[in-house]
């Protein structure tokens, strides 16, 4: 099978789907684009423009991975992660906050960083990678600005220049690059892309999902022989998530199989 073959059959795992879909893929033979550049909301893939723009910081000097963070009552929420259950006298470094967003999808940690970083900062980081679709107006699990017209947005091409900032040289440094795969690498919620990949070899997916009713997505950096591949599949207005998980584990199977 050939790379357009393929790329077909991936792009019909979608084709199906009620709702909207977007999703983007570049790869060492081409690339696989469906809606593009149509933003929806983007539930937690958000999270990488917030490690993303951390970086930034701690490259600039302006954060240090190791300063303990106190977490603050109105920043406590439901939802993904663990902190929120945990005792109050716990300390959390930037690292661990980042580390906790990112691989358990730790909605309290992600809303510490939102208001240590500023909702400014991270779109401005977001239009420094090209992502002119995309913007970050609200905090994790904030349903008054939902119905205030105030939702995080995101549109696969975005995703996949936040991406590629993990694997070229141009907002962060090499090391901060390394670090942020590293993490992405960790990723605990594997029920989407890697769930049909018998046998998933090891630091060759760094990735990182997001769910709420009605919406799946996955995205992240398949790492080949050839090259990486970065991709970004989001299945948006969904009757039922069961089929948004099976659209994107299909196509990851795809994907995965040919190059890998």
């Amino acid at each position: 099978m050939n790379f357009s073959q393929v790329s077909e059959r991936i792009l019909d795992c979608f084709r199906s789907l009620e709702g909207n879909q977007s999703l983007y893929v570049l790869a060492p033979d081409g690339e696989i684009a469906l809606n593009e550049d149509q933003p929806v909301s983007s539930a937690s893939i958000i999270k990488l423009a917030i490690m993303i723009a951390a970086l930034r910081k701690v490259d600039n000097g302006e954060l240090n991975f190791n300063t303990v963070i106190p977490i603050e009552s109105s920043n406590k929420v439901e939802g993904a992660g663990v902190i929120s259950f945990l005792s109050n006298d716990l300390q959390w470094t930037v690292s661990d906050l980042i580390k906790l967003m990112i691989v358990s999808s730790d909605n309290t940690a992600t809303n510490q960083l939102i208001e240590l970083l500023g909702k400014d900062e991270i779109n401005h980081t977001m239009k420094c990678a090209g992502a002119f679709h995309s913007k970050l107006m609200r905090k994790m699990m904030d349903w008054e600005a939902v119905k205030d017209g105030r939702d995080n947005m995101i549109s696969s091409k975005d995703i996949y220049l936040l991406l590629n900032e993990l694997v070229t040289e141009h907002l962060l440094s090499k090391s901060s690059m390394e670090w942020g795969i590293t993490v992405l690498m960790q990723q605990q919620l594997k029920d989407k892309f890697p769930a049909k990949i018998a046998k998933l070899q090891n630091n060759v997916l760094a990735h990182k999902t997001g769910e709420l009713p009605g919406l799946e997505h996955d995205s992240g950096i398949l790492f080949t022989s050839k090259g990486p591949v970065i991709y970004a599949f989001l299945t948006a207005g969904l009757i039922e998530n069961r089929y948004g998980r099976d659209a994107i584990s299909n196509a990851g199977r795809l994907l995965y199989d040919y190059h890998m």
